[in-house]
C-alpha cells in the first residue's frame, strides 16, 4: 500500500503544478477506489491508523471529494470515473450522450445534471478536447429554448446553462490560449437560449431630439412612420425609418459673415450654420419613400446607400394623435414635417439636424431682416420730420410690440402646444423603462470590454507559465515567478467571474425589459416592482467594483512581472 501512494502521490503532485489535475487526478482515483475495493472494503479508519497514506494523493484525493461531495450516485459522472474517461474520448455532446446511454443502460436516471456537466467541461478543457466542451456547452445554451415546449418534444438530456457553466468554459479556454473561443463566448451570453439565426431582434432605440434627449421609441424592422409623444416635453414626433435608397452630399464654404455671428451672439439666429447639405431618399418597409434635403453643423455624411436610418420630424399637416386643430403638439420653432435628427441603425450615431439653405443661396441672416431694417429706418426719418418724438414713440411701441411676440413665443405657446399629462402616462412608464435599458447597455458594453481584456490578459499569464516550465520552471529561480504568476492569474480568473455574473445579471435585466415594452401593454406595477428588485441586485454586485480597485490591480502585477530582470 506504501508502493501504491507513492506511486500516485507522484501522479498528483506533478497534476497539481501545473494546474491540470482533473484528468490525472481522476486516473488515480480511479486506481485508489480500484485497491481499495480489493481490501474487502477494510474501514478507512484502520487502514489509515496502521499504514498512513501518502500526503500528496490523500491532499489530491480530498481535493476532487470536497468538489463533488453533492454526488455519490453511481449514474453521476465524478463517481464514475470509467464513464468519464470514455465521454472524453467523445468530439461531440451526441456522441458523448450517447456513451452515456450505452453504459447507464437499465438504470432510471439518464440525464445529465449541472454538476456532471461542470465536471465534464472542466475535465475536457483539462484534456485538450476543445470540441467536446464547446458542443456540449452549445447544448446546454439550447436546452433554454426547449424549457417551454411539450415534454415529449423536449428530450434534451442537457440541463440549461448557468453562469458557473460559463465561467468554467472561458476559464479552460483561457488556459489552453484559446482567446477567440473564449470571447466568442462572452459574447454570446446576451444571446443565450436564442436560436443562432435568429432574425427577429428587439429593435433600434431612438432618442429624442430635445434635450436632454431620453429614450423616445423602439423602432423595429417592419415599421415605417409612427408617430410618438415625449414624456419628458410633451410634444410629439414623427419617426420614418426605411433604407436609403439614394444619397448625395454638398459642403458649404464658410464666409465667416460678421452679421451672422453677431446675431448669434445678441440671440437673433439660436441654430448652428449647416456645413454641408444632404439630400436623402429613405424607402420604408411599406413600399413608401420619402425625399429630405437636411443640413448637418458638420461635414460628415449621416447615411450610406442601403444602410436602414430613422428621421425624427416634426408631425406634419393635420397628423396628430390628439387630433388638435388650433395648437399642434409639434415641438416650438419647428415646420411641419421639418427633420430634427437622424440615427443611423448600423453605426449606431445620431446627427442633430439643421435647416439646409434654399437653393443657390448661402445660409445667413433672415430674409426679412434687411427690408425690416429698412423699412424701419425711412419711417425713423420720414416721421422726424413730421415729429421729432415720433420715431421714439414708433421704437418704443415697436420693442414693446417684439417683446410680448417673444413672450408669448417662449413662455405661452410653448405651454399651448404640450400634450396633457394623461396622455402620456402609458408612454412615460414606456420610455422610463428604454431608458434604463439604454443605460443598461452602455454597462453590458462596457463590462464586456474589461471582461475581453481579462480574457487576453490570463491568456498571456497561461502562455507566461508555459514558457517558464519549458525552459526550466522547476529552478529555484524561476519558482518565484511561478508564484507570483499563479498568483495574478487566481485574480484576474477572480474577477474574471464576477464580471460574467454582471453580464448575466445586465443580459437578465435587458431581457425583462425588452419583454414589457414588446408587450404593448401598461406594464403592471408587480412587473415593474420586480425589474426595480433586479436593478438593486445588480447595483450590490457592481459595489464590487469599489473593492476591485482597493485591492492590488493584477494587471499592473504583470505588467512589472514582464518589466522585472530575467
Amino acid at each position: 500500500m506504501q508502493l501504491h501512494c507513492a506511486d500516485t502521490g507522484s501522479c498528483c503532485h506533478n497534476a497539481r503544478r501545473t494546474g491540470q489535475a482533473s484528468y490525472q487526478g481522476l486516473f488515480c482515483l480511479h486506481r485508489w477506489q480500484s485497491f481499495s475495493r480489493n481490501q474487502k472494503r477494510v474501514p478507512r479508519v484502520a487502514a489509515s491508523a496502521t499504514v498512513p497514506p501518502d500526503p500528496a494523493c490523500s491532499e489530491q484525493w480530498d481535493t476532487i471529494r470536497a468538489s463533488t461531495a453533492d454526488l455519490h450516485d453511481d449514474h453521476k459522472l465524478s463517481s464514475n470515473i470509467g464513464l468519464l474517461r470514455s465521454m472524453l474520448n467523445a468530439s461531440t455532446a451526441a456522441e458523448a450522450a450517447d456513451i452515456h446511454a450505452e453504459q447507464c443502460v437499465g438504470q432510471q436516471h439518464r440525464s445529465f445534471t449541472a454538476a456532471d456537466c461542470e465536471v465534464l467541461l472542466r475535465n475536457s478543457l483539462a484534456a485538450g478536447n476543445v470540441e467536446l466542451a464547446i458542443s456540449v456547452y452549445q447544448q446546454m445554451c439550447s436546452t433554454l429554448r426547449a424549457q417551454g415546449e411539450p415534454r415529449e418534444l423536449c428530450c434534451s438530456v442537457w440541463p440549461s446553462a448557468t453562469v458557473q457553466h460559463t465561467q468554467a468554459l472561458v476559464v479552460g479556454l483561457c488556459r489552453l490560449l484559446r482567446v477567440s473561443e473564449a470571447l466568442s463566448v462572452i459574447s454570446s451570453i446576451k444571446s443565450q437560449g436564442l436560436p443562432a439565426t435568429d432574425e427577429v431582434t428587439f429593435g433600434h432605440v431612438v432618442n429624442s431630439p430635445l434635450p436632454p434627449q431620453q429614450p423616445l421609441a423602439v423602432v423595429q424592422a417592419q415599421e415605417g412612420c409612427k408617430l410618438v409623444l415625449d414624456s419628458n416635453s410633451r410634444y410629439e414626433f414623427e419617426l420614418f425609418s426605411g433604407t436609403v435608397t439614394s444619397c448625395s452630399s454638398q459642403a458649404l464654404q464658410s464666409t465667416g459673415n460678421l452679421l451672422q455671428s453677431a446675431a448669434r451672439a445678441i440671440g437673433i439666429l439660436r441654430r448652428q450654420p449647416a456645413a454641408a447639405v444632404h439630400e436623402l431618399v429613405v424607402s420604408a418597409p411599406d413600399g413608401s419613400s420619402r425625399t429630405f434635403r437636411v443640413g448637418t453643423a458638420t461635414a460628415d455624411v449621416p447615411a450610406q446607400l442601403g444602410e436602414r436610418v430613422t428621421v425624427v420630424c416634426a408631425p406634419g399637416k393635420g397628423k396628430n394623435r390628439l387630433r388638435r386643430i388650433l395648437f399642434s403638439t409639434s415641438a416650438p420653432g419647428t415646420q411641419p414635417s421639418e427633420p430634427l435628427m437622424l440615427s443611423n441603425h448600423k453605426t449606431g450615431v445620431e446627427l442633430q439636424l439643421v435647416r439646409a439653405p434654399l437653393p443657390g443661396r448661402e445660409a445667413g441672416l433672415p430674409s426679412w431682416l434687411l427690408p425690416a431694417a429698412v423699412v424701419l429706418a425711412g419711417g425713423d426719418a420720414a416721421s422726424g420730420l413730421i415729429n421729432p418724438s415720433l420715431p421714439l414713440l414708433i421704437l418704443g411701441s415697436l420693442a414693446a410690440i417684439g417683446g410680448s411676440a417673444v413672450a408669448s413665443n417662449t413662455l405661452l405657446l410653448p405651454q399651448l402646444k404640450q400634450a396633457p399629462p394623461s396622455a402620456v402616462k402609458v408612454e412615460s412608464i414606456r420610455q422610463q423603462l428604454l431608458a434604463q435599458y439604454a443605460k443598461l447597455g452602455d454597462k453590458n458594453k462596457e463590462t464586456m470590454q474589461a471582461a475581453g481584456e481579462d480574457v487576453r490578459t490570463l491568456a498571456r499569464l497561461s502562455a507566461l507559465r508555459l514558457k517558464m516550465q519549458t525552459i526550466g520552471g522547476s529552478g529555484a529561480g524561476y519558482q518565484a515567478r511561478l508564484d507570483r504568476v499563479a498568483a495574478a492569474a487566481a485574480g484576474i480568473e477572480e474577477r474574471l467571474s464576477k464580471r460574467l455574473k454582471l453580464l448575466d445579471g445586465y443580459t437578465r435585466v435587458i431581457n425583462m425589459i425588452e419583454i414589457e415594452v414588446e408587450m404593448n401593454l401598461q406594464v403592471p406595477q408587480a412587473e415593474y416592482e420586480s425589474i426595480g428588485v433586479e436593478l438593486e441586485k445588480l447595483s450590490e454586485l457592481e459595489t464590487v467594483r469599489q473593492e476591485w480597485q482597493m485591492q492590488a490591480e493584477a494587471q499592473d502585477e504583470v505588467e512589472r512581472l514582464l518589466r522585472a530582470p530575467l
